[in-house]
Parts: C-alpha cells; sequence; structure tokens
C-alpha cells in the first residue's frame, strides 16, 4: 500500500468503573502493553503514538516501547471529549512538529486487549480494498435482535412507554434485518474526513471479527474473564 498510515493508542487516565484502567495489571502485564504489543507487530502502521493525559501512563507508554510525543490537553481528555477532538489534536501536532501527514488513521483503544497485528492489517487492507471511507470491527450476525424489544420509558410516573424502533413492532423475526454489533477492537478512517469534521464519511465497513476476541474491558468481570483468556493462551 503506497498510503502512510498511522495507528493511535487512547489512553486517557480518568477511567471511572476501573481505575486506572489502561495501566492495571492483567495477567501480570499493564492492560495498555497488549494493544502496544499488536501495534508493534502490525505490518502496515507506519507508526503508531499514545495519546495520553497522564504522565504515568506515558512513562509506562515509553518504556514498553511506545511513541508518546505529548501530553494531551486535559481539555480532550474529560468523560464528554469526543474521539474526534483528541484525533484532530494528534494529527495536528505531528504536522506542526514533524511534519508528518498520514493518509490512514487506526485508534487502538487499549480497553480491548485481545486484537492482534494481524487483526490491525486486516482492517486496514479491507478499507483500501473496498475504498471505505472508514471501517468498523463487528461482531455478528445476532441471532435475536433486541431492537424489536427495546422501548422507552416515555413518562417514567405515569409508567407510559413508547418503541425506541416503532417500524419493527409487530414484525416477524424473521423479517428482522440482520443485526451486527459494533465493538471496539480496531476503527480505520481516512484523515481527510477528520479535517471536514468528522470521523467516519458516510461509506463505512463492517469487518467482522471473532467473538471471542471481542471483548471490550469496563467492568470488573470483563477484566477478570479477559485475564483468564491470556493466561491459556500462554499455556497453549
Amino acid at each position: 500500500m503506497n498510503i502512510k498510515v498511522l495507528g493511535i493508542i487512547p489512553a486517557r487516565g480518568g477511567s471511572k468503573r476501573i481505575p486506572r484502567k489502561n495501566i492495571v495489571p492483567v495477567a501480570g502485564k499493564p492492560l495498555i502493553s497488549y494493544t502496544i504489543q499488536a501495534a508493534e507487530e502490525s505490518k502496515k502502521l507506519d507508526a503508531f503514538i499514545v495519546s495520553t493525559d497522564d504522565r504515568e501512563i506515558a512513562s509506562l507508554a515509553q518504556s514498553l516501547g511506545a511513541d508518546t510525543p505529548f501530553l494531551r490537553p486535559k481539555k480532550y481528555a474529560r468523560d464528554d471529549s469526543q474521539d474526534i477532538e483528541y484525533v484532530t489534536h494528534a494529527l495536528g501536532w505531528l504536522e506542526k512538529y514533524r511534519g508528518w501527514q498520514p493518509e490512514v488513521i487506526v485508534l487502538l483503544p487499549p480497553d480491548a486487549p485481545l486484537k492482534t497485528g494481524k487483526d490491525i492489517d486486516r482492517a486496514v487492507e479491507f478499507l483500501v480494498e473496498q475504498d471505505f471511507d472508514s471501517v468498523r470491527t463487528l461482531v455478528g450476525p445476532i441471532l435475536h435482535p433486541p431492537y424489536k424489544a427495546m422501548w422507552v420509558m416515555k413518562d417514567a410516573k405515569k409508567k407510559l412507554i413508547t418503541p425506541l424502533f416503532p417500524q419493527f413492532v409487530g414484525m416477524p423475526c424473521q423479517q428482522l434485518p440482520e443485526y451486527y454489533l459494533s465493538v471496539g477492537m480496531v476503527y480505520v478512517t481516512r484523515s481527510k474526513f477528520i479535517k471536514q469534521g468528522t470521523l467516519w464519511g458516510t461509506r463505512i465497513g463492517g469487518y467482522i471479527m471473532d467473538a471471542q476476541k471481542c471483548i471490550e474491558i469496563d467492568e470488573e468481570d470483563q477484566l477478570r474473564q479477559t485475564e483468564v483468556i491470556l493466561q491459556n493462551q500462554e499455556h497453549v
């Protein structure tokens, strides 16, 4: 591929459900180390960086061999900050201080530690081969789509409800559209869309991954589940 591809590992320090989640030990290693390893194994990434607002995370990432060229401004690391904010900041910094403008950006959340370098490469290849604006990783199809059973409490006091997707109410299950779940393993997009103020463009490809890999750690039980999987992999 004659394009420049940049990986970004977003690792802010303010996780709430699992404090210090990005550096919490999982199977004997910091959580972020698994994504750094996957990025290092990738053959499609020309470079990758860690974007963090936290000095401890930055120091650890550097000790693991990652490039941590800046500390992300706190205004881009709040609970309500949007992904496009830290991506735009990273691209602007790299262009200003290194004169580097990648065509493709790969976002690699560290809370999905079971991805590999091959997963990253296949998602990038999928974007290029199919000429997508961006690619999201998916699992599915889900056998029992939930949207038919999803209702909103319109008036909590009166217990008045309304369907979230009224077009599917009463429809036979066999006629429901195939349903896939977006998982935050790997996101791939073209930088030209980021400059236009959006991460994804309009032509979005769905790259289907092995569901057993697609664990996003947000709760303690998911962390323990992932730890068991990683420990078992070490003994295979």
